[in-house]
C-alpha cells in the first residue's frame, strides 16, 4: 500500500514539474519591468525597495539623496528584498548571437557581460549594402564566393608579393587567422593601403605588424610599416583615414610581410620581483663559495 502511495506522489511530482516546464517554455514578458527604474540597467542581487514596493538596484540606492525613493519620495528599506532577487536570478534568456551559434541561456542581469565574451559575436562584410554576418569562417567563404575577392594563404614573417589591383584582397594565416588589405582607388596617382585583422575580440597575448615595399623603377624600393595591426569585427565598415602605405599606380606589385608578436602577460611589478629574487639568489650563491 505503501508503495503505491509512492508511486502516485511520484506521478503528481513529475506531472507538476512537467507543468512547470510548460509554463517556463511559454512565458513572454516585458523584460524593462525588471530594469531600475534610476539607471534602467537589468536589476541584480541585492535589489532594495520603498514601502510602496518601487525597486532600486544597490548602486542607485547608495546615491539617493537621504535614502528618499525617486518615484514616491518614501524611505528606501535597507533590507533587500529577497523575493524579487529570486525572480531577477531566475530569469534566463538567450543570447544575443543565438543565430550565430551560441546555444547559452544566461541570467537575464548577466546578458552584458555574457555578450562582451560571447566567442560568437560575429564579424561583418564590409561591402556597402551587403549586410552579411557570421564567424570568420563563413565570413572568409562569403569574400570568395559572393564577391570574388581573391585569397592568399600566407605564413608569418615570409614575404609574399600581391598585385596592386584596386579593391579588398583576403589574407589567411596558417593558424585560421583573417586579415584584410584593401587597396584604393583614388583620382589622385597614388593607390592607398590599409589592412585590419577580422577578429571581434581584441587579444592582448599577441600584436601583428605589417611592412609593404614596392619597387617602381630599376634600383628603387620603398618599404612601409604598420607596427599594430587594428583588430576589427568590421560592424561599422573599414576604419576611416587607415591608409599606412601610398604606392603610384605604376607599381604593379607589392611584397607584404605579416609578423605575430606574442605579448608577455607579466606586470612589471612582477618582473621586478622576480628580478630582485634572482639577485638575492646569486648573493647567496657568491656567499655560499666563499
Amino acid at each position: 500500500m505503501e508503495a503505491k502511495s509512492s508511486s502516485i506522489k511520484k506521478e503528481t511530482e513529475a506531472m507538476e514539474e512537467a507543468e512547470r516546464v510548460v509554463k517556463k517554455q511559454n512565458v513572454t514578458m516585458a523584460m524593462e519591468v525588471f530594469d531600475c527604474p534610476v539607471c534602467s540597467t537589468p536589476l541584480r542581487p541585492p535589489v532594495f525597495q520603498c514601502a510602496l514596493g518601487h525597486f532600486v538596484c544597490s548602486p542607485c540606492r547608495d546615491k539617493l539623496p537621504d535614502s528618499k525613493c525617486q518615484a514616491c519620495s518614501g524611505v528606501v528599506l535597507k533590507s533587500s528584498c529577497y523575493g524579487i532577487e529570486r525572480i531577477v536570478e531566475s530569469i534566463l534568456v538567450p543570447c544575443p548571437y543565438a543565430e550565430h551559434g551560441c546555444t547559452d541561456m544566461i541570467t537575464y542581469y548577466l546578458k552584458g557581460e555574457h555578450k562582451q565574451a560571447c566567442p560568437h559575436e560575429p564579424c561583418y562584410c564590409p561591402e556597402p549594402g551587403c549586410g552579411f554576418a557570421g564567424t570568420t569562417a563563413a565570413l572568409l567563404d562569403h569574400f570568395t564566393s559572393q564577391h570574388k575577392w581573391p585569397t592568399t594563404v600566407f605564413k608569418y614573417y615570409v614575404p609574399f608579393d600581391l598585385i596592386a589591383k584596386p579593391g579588398m584582397h583576403v589574407l589567411r594565416a596558417q593558424d585560421g587567422n583573417l586579415f584584410l588589405l584593401n587597396v584604393s582607388s583614388p583620382e589622385s596617382v597614388l593607390h592607398g593601403i590599409s589592412l585590419v585583422r577580422i577578429q571581434p575580440k581584441v587579444s592582448e597575448l599577441s600584436r601583428f605588424g605589417c611592412s609593404v615595399g614596392f619597387s617602381c623603377w630599376k634600383g628603387h624600393y620603398q618599404l612601409s610599416s604598420l607596427d599594430a595591426i587594428t583588430s576589427t569585427s568590421l560592424s561599422d565598415g573599414l576604419p576611416k583615414s587607415s591608409f599606412f602605405s601610398f604606392v603610384p599606380k605604376s607599381s604593379a606589385v607589392l611584397t607584404v610581410t605579416i609578423d605575430m608578436e606574442l605579448m608577455c602577460d607579466i606586470n612589471d611589478d612582477e618582473l621586478e620581483e622576480e628580478t630582485s629574487d634572482d639577485d638575492d639568489s646569486y648573493g647567496e650563491e657568491d656567499g655560499g663559495e666563499e
